[in-house]
């Protein structure tokens, strides 16, 4: 086993349904068998995840891991990220998906699978990759905040409000398609603003999608050609789909397929900002954070992460 300096899990216990709790006796002891020294905490409310990170990073942890689903992962990347938008030297994000979606994990291979995820863990493999950053409004004001994986607007922000809400009991995959159809009933595309590049242009569209991994929405292959190393956002807008139209591209979505589509548009870009007078949610990692405008920029090769 390769040595690993001091080490601590972060377990959200309702992660899945409480399906995490279940596993952690055996993850514990898988760990334990592979001769890893660590200790463990178990989160108690939303966003306590981010205060234990900050904990391990006080503590000196040198490897901080998730164990749970995407939005497990995304509140330790924030709290290992310091006040200047910096994650100390020496730190390594760990990653045992016990979650639904599980999605941030596929872009590296990371198996979803919680015993092989283990086996993982102790080896010496990393990665040095770019962390998003998103600047939006919610009841507090302006926030900042930092995520790994997918960050979004729109269509895509009303469908994680109500994946939020709804049971995750069938795993990622089924719950995400069914509150899409829901959600799809009721929605209505909005007129948006984007500037990126110097550029900026006005459209009406159905979501506009910033991509540092590959896949969300429990396994759609949204940013097919995303380098989570590159330093660049891969941003996806769909347009103004109609509801058919929208619902007879999404297996197109699931083969990564959907980028040729005339209604879909994808550019790279270091920084982009979305402004509109409508309601438009925001989520990150599937998480819901508020509501545009919204700003996504990176921090390049920001964080290290256990592949």
């Amino acid at each position: 086993m390769a040595q690993i300096g001091k080490c601590r899990l972060i377990v959200n216990p309702v992660s899945a349904n409480g399906a995490t709790a279940k596993k952690w006796p055996r993850v514990r002891a898988l760990l334990e068998r592979q001769g890893l020294r660590f200790d463990h905490c178990f989160t108690e409310r939303p966003g306590h995840a981010v205060e234990l990170a900050r904990r391990a990073v006080e503590d000196d942890c040198q490897l901080v891991v998730a164990v749970g689903g995407d939005g497990t992962v995304n509140e330790v990347a924030n709290g290992l990220v310091g006040s200047q938008g910096e994650i100390p030297t020496g730190i390594v994000l760990g990653i045992i998906p016990t979650g639904t979606g599980a999605d941030f994990g596929r872009t590296f291979g990371i198996p979803r699978d919680h015993e092989q995820a283990c086996q993982h863990l102790v080896g010496e493999t990393t990665r040095a990759i770019d962390l998003g950053v998103i600047g939006y409004s919610n009841a507090a004001g302006s926030v900042r905040r930092y995520y790994v994986n997918v960050a979004g607007s729109g269509f895509d922000g009303e469908v994680a409000e109500r994946v939020n809400r709804s049971s995750k009991v069938l795993g990622g995959t089924i719950p995400y398609l069914s509150c899409l159809v829901v959600t799809l009933i009721a929605y209505k595309n909005k007129m948006i603003e984007i500037t990126h590049d110097g550029q900026k242009s006005t459209r009406r569209a159905n979501s506009l999608i910033v991509c540092n991994g590959r896949y969300f929405g429990g396994g759609m292959f949204i940013a097919p050609n995303a380098d989570p190393s590159d330093g660049f956002l891969d941003v996806v807008v769909i347009g103004d789909t109609g509801r058919l139209e929208f619902l007879q591209a999404v297996p197109r979505v699931y083969k990564g397929t959907h980028l040729t589509h005339p209604k879909v548009e994808s550019f790279r870009a270091r920084e982009i900002r979305m402004e509109t007078r409508e309601r438009m949610l925001i989520q990150a990692d599937g998480e819901l954070l508020g509501q545009a405008p919204a700003t996504f920029s990176l921090i390049p090769r920001g964080l290290v992460v256990k592949v």
